[in-house]
């Protein structure tokens, strides 16, 4: 039996993993549920699947029933947990999946967040802990398996990340858009958050940045696609000009359940089913655009800033604090200011300097 701990239990990708858990819990030994802030969902959740502790990230919420995040990572120091199951979104998940890296044999992680500003640190550092980083975002995940299993990846070509195109895709954008709007994916439920990336398209943007980092990628040799059905996570193309189009049903139990080692029955009914591959509008996204042009400034304080800064305009939006055109806007505006294209080339050397320019891109006036 397998210890098992899903940190973000409360969000999409955390209400995903126990469905999962639920249908095989004699392989696994749950030993730990953890959330932000929600301490009625968690101590719910407490009650329902019987994880040996909960632990929640807001401690002015906490209660008897929780443990300190200090208890939780001295606990599993010496004897680590096998899986850990981070699905917590948004920068502010860094320092906790840094810390998760001490205690666990496998972390499958679904924040973006962290490997872009972790970068090569967090990588050489979960290298350092003996702990392997299983990317459970369907598009990584589908070429992280590729690349453990098929070919030398000197053979590539290029690299396809696929985009659903989110509720817009085939619709006029109004600057003034309503969240209801926005927030209606056609294809995946997904929180608030990553809902208006996929909208703006800044959510592959970050999976750009992230393959890049994942994979060690060139930029010349990843691009984006369209498959509005979300059939299709990713494309590999050979030096051959061979393509396989990596496909499987649009549902985060597959990623999750491959890195567990779990059968699942989500299979495709390939009757009338057709796929249609495209490229993204440019203009009519061109948060697309900022994307390269921040690739091929091959700064990764850069990517740190872009994250930073599109995580703090999609929460002013859904604030009400700006409008949803002003997203866009205001991005691509900020990565034209002297003082941001100067601080992009400091680079990143250690954990400090990530912190730091995580600091400087909060405090920064957009």
């Amino acid at each position: 039996m397998k210890s098992l701990a899903i940190i973000g239990s409360t969000g999409s990708i955390g209400k995903t993993s126990l469905n999962i858990y639920k249908k095989n819990k004699k392989k696994f030994n749950l030993v730990c549920l953890a959330a932000n802030s929600d301490i009625k969902k968690l101590v719910m959740q407490k009650k329902i699947f019987k994880p040996k502790s909960i632990w929640l990230f807001d401690k002015s919420k906490s209660n008897k029933l929780t443990i300190s995040r200090e208890k939780f990572l001295a606990k599993y120091k010496k004897n680590k947990i096998d899986y850990i199951i981070s699905g917590v979104s948004g920068y502010e998940a860094i320092d906790i999946n840094f810390d998760l890296l001490k205690i666990c044999k496998k972390l499958l992680i679904a924040n973006k967040e962290t490997i872009i500003c972790g970068g090569k640190i967090f990588l050489n550092l979960a290298k350092k802990n003996k702990c392997s980083i299983v990317p459970i975002d369907s598009e990584h995940h589908c070429i992280d398996f590729f690349y453990k299993n098929f070919l030398d990846t000197d053979k590539i070509e290029k690299i396809y990340i696929t985009a659903s195109g989110g509720p817009f895709y085939n619709k006029k954008i109004k600057y003034y858009e309503k969240k209801k709007n926005v927030l209606k994916h056609p294809i995946w439920k997904m929180g608030k958050k990553i809902s208006v990336d996929s909208s703006t398209f800044a959510n592959k943007v970050l999976e750009l940045f992230e393959a890049k980092i994942l994979f060690k990628i060139p930029e010349k040799k990843i691009t984006i696609r369209v498959d509005e059905k979300s059939i299709v996570h990713s494309i590999i193309k050979l030096k051959n000009n061979f393509y396989f189009p990596i496909i499987h049903n649009p549902n985060m139990e597959i990623p999750i359940s491959n890195s567990l080692l779990l059968d699942h029955n989500l299979d495709i009914n390939f009757k009338n089913l057709k796929i249609n591959i495209s490229s993204p509008d440019m203009d009519k996204f061109p948060i697309i655009r900022l994307g390269f042009k921040i690739l091929k400034m091959k700064s990764h304080k850069a990517m740190i800033l872009f994250t930073v800064f599109n995580e703090r305009l999609v929460k002013m939006y859904l604030n009400s604090k700006i409008y949803y055109g002003d997203i866009t806007k205001i991005l691509i505006k900020t990565f034209s200011n002297k003082s941001i294209l100067k601080s992009a080339k400091l680079k990143i050397k250690n954990k400090t300097d990530i912190d730091n320019a995580i600091i400087f891109a909060k405090n920064f006036d957009l």
